[in-house]
């Protein structure tokens, strides 16, 4: 990864420039080796994310880092202004493949501070050994500990460029997956498996869509990560990963709570998500109709009868005089009451108990409510091979299109 513009650029060193009679660089570059020895066993000793051998690849890595490091250091302290840029652009590069690797700064800034204890502990001893003085001592102290937080500022710079040039690839690669996922035709199970690991993203066996009524300012916050969404427009929706798998009633009563009006599609296998997402949005459609309830999240699967019906709207609308004429040529008022009864009683199949608590009414009062049907019809309503024409005709008649129907036959 190309190390990413940096504004920790230090064109003056932190050391204070003087005229000195000896020049404190030569002093210590012969000392060089046995610093960069002594802090590398020590970061491989005491941190354990360190612990590389010594003929590793990583191993030999970090002793080129602490090397170049030290030297560039050590290159610096006679230096009125030094360039910095080596030393940032690799401690940039190393927080971007800390991010690349998804660690934090942590290690990296735990390796820094024993360096410096090292460094320091150093320093005291080479006072002595050179004579320095105490304000010397201080300067080249004080020079030592300005770098480290340059280098801690550059490699945290690398980080968090990193960290966001990751979540603008890994968000760009998810709305890749979440177009496909509802594409039509789909792509195939292999392709999806494919553009899921890329997109960081444990392709199910089964999703559903959810289809949203409208720009819903302030969901996105809410939708976990493991959902794909598409906020854009003005309908959008989101894919669910294993909607009935363990735990996922949680995670469905959340959205409902968050994405009000919204329709739930059926689930279908992974490379069906088309036939989901079509679904969930002609159920809002209904809904905004007034067809299906508008004041909670619909679920497709418990509308079946109302959404296949309202796909075959003129068939049924033309039909529907064949199996309901006595009950179509009643007044308005009447007419509902009947068949609101005769479809509650054919789904509680035909037991007047259940009709009655359903309708919130007496089972007498369904059975008289059944004697007035069969005396208009003369007879059952409908035969066991007309009874399912019969009821999706009376779901029509009191769902979809309640002024549409025709009194007479087709």
């Amino acid at each position: 990864m190309a190390s990413p513009p940096l504004s920790v650029r230090r064109t003056r060193s932190p050391l204070p420039c003087h005229a000195q009679r000896v020049r404190i660089g030569d002093l210590l570059r012969p000392h060089l080796d046995a610093v960069v020895r002594e802090i590398a066993e020590e970061i491989r000793r005491r941190l354990p994310a360190y612990a590389h051998p010594a003929d590793s690849v990583q191993g030999r890595q970090m002793v080129r880092t602490i090397a170049t490091t030290v030297r560039g250091f050590v290159d610096s302290v006679d230096d009125p202004a030094p360039d910095w840029s080596p030393l940032t652009d690799l401690y940039a590069h190393i927080g971007a493949r800390e991010a690349s690797g998804g660690h934090g700064l942590d290690g990296l800034e735990a390796a820094l501070r024993l360096s410096s204890r090292i460094t320091c502990r150093r320093f005291i001893g080479h006072a002595y050994d050179f004579g320095w003085s105490r304000e010397t001592l201080a300067m080249l102290t004080e020079a030592h500990f300005g770098l480290l937080a340059v280098l801690v500022d550059a490699a945290a710079e690398g980080y968090a460029s990193a960290r966001e040039e990751l979540a603008t690839r890994r968000e760009r690669d998810r709305g890749r997956l979440r177009d496909v996922l509802v594409a039509d035709p789909p792509i195939g199970r292999e392709a999806i498996r494919e553009l899921a690991k890329a997109a960081d993203w444990t392709a199910p066996e089964t999703i559903c869509a959810v289809a949203l009524r409208g720009p819903l300012a302030g969901t996105a916050r809410l939708v976990p990560p493991t959902v794909l969404a598409d906020w854009s427009g003005d309908a959008p929706y989101l894919v669910v990963p294993d909607p009935d798998g363990p735990g996922q009633d949680r995670l469905m009563a959340a959205l409902a709570d968050a994405c009000p009006g919204a329709a739930v599609g059926p689930t279908v296998p992974v490379d069906r998500g088309a036939v989901s997402l079509r679904w969930a949005r002609r159920a809002v459609a209904l809904a905004e109709e007034g067809v299906l309830p508008a004041d909670g999240t619909v679920r497709c699967c418990d509308h079946l009868a109302t959404l296949v019906t309202a796909e075959a709207r003129d068939l049924v609308e033309a039909a529907a005089p064949r199996y309901l004429r006595p009950l179509l040529e009643q007044p308005p008022p009447r007419r509902e009451m009947l068949a609101e009864t005769l479809l509650a009683y054919f789904n509680s199949g035909c037991n007047a108990v259940v009709t009655g608590r359903q309708l919130h009414i007496h089972p007498q009062t369904v059975r008289y409510r059944i004697r007035v049907i069969n005396d208009i019809f003369g007879g059952e309503p409908a035969a066991p091979e007309t009874k399912l024409a019969t009821m999706i005709a009376l779901n029509s008649m009191l769902r979809i299109f309640p002024d549409t129907i025709p009194a007479s036959p087709a």
